[in-house]
């Protein structure tokens, strides 16, 4: 009696089991579909977020911990032009020897110079170098930041958001 009732079941269950699977196949489609581009879909509510971020007057705090023993490498440029006023007596006191040619045949005079060089100018000195700092932290450096969602670049997230 079993088999009677069973082959009207398989005439109609074949063809409703293709039909789900087109569905559901359709239906991924679909999504697959709307989700190709997810920026238009989450544009909008991105966008209000943002226009609520810029009329509040909230700020984002976090600290940053630095243990000690961190390295900190640094490279420092340095492009700085100074005047340097001088107002300096250079003193010589020195002696040379001057060939000296006479019919009696050449001679080396000693000569003696003794001056003091009075020097009053300004100096212009550029100093351009590149310090390298390479040390590490002694003790922990604890920094508390604090930005204002004002200062953030809203427009720039907003005008990002449009596709």
């Amino acid at each position: 009696m079993n088999e009677p009732a069973s082959k009207p079941r398989a005439r109609w269950l074949a063809p409703t089991a293709l039909a789900v699977a087109l569905l559901s196949l359709a239906l991924n489609g679909v999504l697959l579909w709307m989700l190709r581009h997810p920026e238009r879909l989450l544009a909008p509510a991105l966008g209000r977020v943002v226009e609520r971020l810029a009329q509040q007057d909230a700020s984002l705090k976090y600290t940053v911990r630095i243990p000690a023993g961190t390295p900190v490498h640094f490279d420092i440029p340095i492009d700085q032009r100074y005047t340097v006023r001088l107002n300096t007596t250079l003193p010589i006191n020195t002696n040379f020897n001057l060939p000296v040619n006479t019919p009696f045949g050449n001679r080396n005079v000693r000569v003696p110079v003794r001056a003091n060089i009075p020097i009053r100018t300004n100096m212009p000195v550029h100093l351009r170098d590149t310090f390298r700092l390479r040390t590490q932290t002694e003790a922990e450096i604890v920094v508390p930041l604090e930005i204002p969602l004002r200062d953030l670049p809203l427009d720039a997230l907003r005008a990002s958001l449009k596709p």
